[in-house]
């Protein structure tokens, strides 16, 4: 018996060592589930991106338009007996160290991503645990309210209750803000673990119920509004503030910011720094018009009422279609303009950008047009032509 011990000792540690050199493997969901036993319930089908084109106000090169994700994946809910969990990005892994990439940031990528897991850092926990972690969410508000909690949709709809499970894995640095919106959504806080684990720690559970990312990374299917929105409350006045978002200290602000201000003013438009405010996604929800440059205090768009006009000022070194997609996935009129970043990265260079940008004043007045009348002269995306 002792040798048979040394032995699968032996064939772990060999499998840790090769991991960390060639990455673990790795398995979709289904496949998972249907080789070793899981338990894979579908949600939502594989589906087609439907949304409207985004506006481009005057020009652009449409960089932002070639990263719109054209198709979702399947989504849903895993479960795996003796599942673990990795680090404070919550890697889903189950059994013989097969790592689960549908269930982060990276399902659509995972060769861009060697996650540190190791068989010598499991501590085991009795119980089922729910893991709601994500890629950035535990220090991120974007990517906790957007990437994290649409997973409780797929987790209810599912069929699973929070009854059915003795810990839930929502790793963040701040408990109490995070507290207070996963009571929102019906969490047992008592069950929650907030602590991030460590890089390459690990939690092994009897049994860890995961459910996938919300649609690809940067870009969210309806449902991930339409179940958010499920939060505010009744009753509201209908929506009547015009919002502008400020960067404040941030990176990638608006470096010419002060220069826009009166343009701002004319237009009936708020000074508004999310950061600042105890409730930013209820002042959200009460906008007709949202006008911010790219970061996380768009993250609220979410909370807007379908037919809220937004318009984004994207870093021509950044950009991406986390907002774009968003809007349109929640019935927003999108537009947005590219402003010139002071430096640009090499091609190829992963994070966000550090650089803060210029607007085009005159470029700026013309999306303050659109947003008074939506068929002012503007370009739209893939026409390449103007419209009156």
């Amino acid at each position: 018996m002792a040798v048979v011990d040394f032995l699968a000792t032996q064939v772990t540690r060999l499998r840790s060592s090769v991991a960390s050199r060639l990455g673990p493997e790795t398995s979709s969901s289904q496949a998972y589930a249907d080789r070793r036993g899981g338990d894979w319930r579908e949600v939502y089908p594989a589906a087609k991106a439907q949304r409207p084109p985004p506006t481009a106000i005057d020009t652009s090169a449409h960089e932002l338009e070639s990263k719109l994700a054209k198709a979702f994946p399947a989504a849903g809910v895993l479960s795996v007996p003796g599942g673990c969990i990795f680090g404070p990005e919550g890697w889903v892994v189950g059994h013989r160290q097969v790592w689960l990439p549908e269930h982060s940031w990276y399902g659509e990528n995972p060769a861009e991503v060697r996650p540190r897991i190791t068989a010598q850092a499991v501590r085991r926990v009795s119980g089922t645990c729910l893991t709601l972690a994500s890629n950035w969410s535990f220090e991120n508000y974007g990517h906790l309210l957007l990437d994290s909690i649409p997973r409780i949709h797929l987790f209810n709809r599912a069929g699973f209750s929070f009854a059915e499970v003795d810990h839930i894995y929502c790793p963040v640095k701040n408990a109490n803000k995070a507290s207070a919106w996963l009571k929102r959504f019906g969490v047992p806080i008592n069950k929650c673990i907030f602590e991030p684990l460590a890089q390459a720690q690990g939690l092994q559970f009897d049994t860890l119920i995961a459910p996938t990312f919300p649609g690809v990374r940067r870009n969210y299917p309806h449902w991930v509004p339409a179940f958010l929105r499920t939060a505010l409350p009744e009753g509201a006045p209908p929506p009547s503030r015009r919002l502008y978002i400020t960067r404040g200290k941030g990176t990638r602000a608006v470096a010419n910011e002060a220069e826009l201000l009166s343009l701002l003013q004319q237009h009936g438009f708020e000074f508004y720094d999310p950061a600042l405010q105890p409730e930013p996604w209820l002042d959200f929800s009460q906008a007709t018009a949202i006008v911010g440059s790219h970061g996380a205090g768009l993250t609220d768009l979410a909370f807007c009422l379908e037919g809220t006009t937004v318009l984004e000022l994207l870093p021509s070194d950044h950009q991406f279609p986390y907002f774009c997609s968003l809007s349109q996935a929640a019935g927003l009129r999108y537009g947005y303009i590219v402003g010139k970043s002071e430096r640009r990265r090499r091609p190829g260079a992963r994070g966000p950008s550090p650089y803060d940008f210029v607007v085009n004043q005159q470029q700026f007045a013309s999306g303050l047009q659109w947003v008074e009348n939506p068929s002012s002269i503007v370009r739209t995306a893939f026409s390449g032509h103007r419209r009156t």
